[in-house]
């Protein structure tokens, strides 16, 4: 039944495609396309949400202090609020930390030292409090954030997590689940998750183009199903997809390659997340 169930799946998503479509060759352009161009995310005048979670700042302190200050709005994440207060502790004048203070500090502070959360509040800082526990710490500052980007009239392109995928698996994996769901909230706006060497975010249900340039030319990249089976077929990468079934218990295309392309071009019928290495940010 579960095969049958797949074939019949598959068959209304080719069915449902444009004719042209069907073999998502790399030349084929469709209004609904969507753009990616990940290498330019933290580029001067980007405009994008930065979230500091609780894990480890790994970027240098010049990376790291180059990714604040080109923000739009800056909130910490309970315990990130105490990793970002002491990274950035008397660096302000050291390497151009042009102001230390996030927006908002959001959590239910189960991690959050004191001392970080009166400091930041008494020097302007939004402290809000969100103790419900049937969401993550990540998830509800999302909600928060979407509140205050609608309350400021701000508008971003992107909002941009930055945390180690290091600590503890239930975390990593909850994380992941965040990315998935952000879209309910965020609507259009993409939630990315930012390492100090890779990043990763949903494509939904579509076609993607991926803009990448020659740094990353031979670095991984990988395709993974988020909760269920999903149909995906791609051009520009070392190992293709022609229509192929991506599930747990099955195949997943990790440890996959860029090519010299330009352009990677992906559809799946079903939300995937994509990971890739990334080259250093200038």
């Amino acid at each position: 039944m579960k095969l049958v169930s797949d074939a019949l799946r598959l068959g209304c998503f080719l069915l449902s495609a444009p004719f042209k479509a069907v073999h998502w060759a790399s030349f084929k352009v469709a209004s609904d396309v969507i753009d990616w161009h990940p290498l330019e995310l933290l580029a001067k005048g980007s405009k994008y949400a930065l979230l500091i979670l609780n894990q480890p700042i790994e970027f240098t302190k010049s990376t790291a202090v180059m990714i604040w200050n080109r923000a739009s709005i800056r909130a910490t994440v309970d315990g990130g609020t105490n990793i970002w207060f002491k990274f950035s502790e008397g660096i302000e004048n050291e390497i151009g930390l042009s102001n230390p203070i996030p927006d908002l500090v959001t959590g239910d502070f189960d991690s959050a030292e004191t001392r970080c959360l009166k400091y930041y509040q008494e020097h302007g800082a939004k402290v809000i409090h969100t103790p419900d526990q049937d969401e993550t710490d990540f998830n509800k500052c999302i909600r928060e954030l979407s509140t205050e980007l609608v309350a400021r009239e701000l508008k971003v392109n992107a909002v941009i997590a930055v945390c180690e995928n290091t600590g503890r698996l239930d975390h990593i994996l909850s994380n992941l689940n965040t990315l998935q769901k952000a879209r309910d909230i965020l609507g259009s706006v993409p939630l990315y998750l930012l390492t100090h060497s890779s990043i990763s975010w949903v494509l939904h249900t579509g076609r993607h183009r991926i803009h990448v340039d020659d740094r990353v030319i031979d670095q991984h990249c990988g395709l993974i199903p988020l909760g269920q089976p999903a149909y995906v077929t791609s051009s520009g990468l070392k190992w293709d997809m022609d229509c192929l079934k991506l599930e747990f218990g099955g195949l997943i295309s990790t440890s996959n390659k860029f090519t010299d392309q330009a352009t990677v071009t992906l559809e799946t019928d079903r939300p995937i997340l994509f990971t890739m290495t990334l080259p250093p940010w200038k």
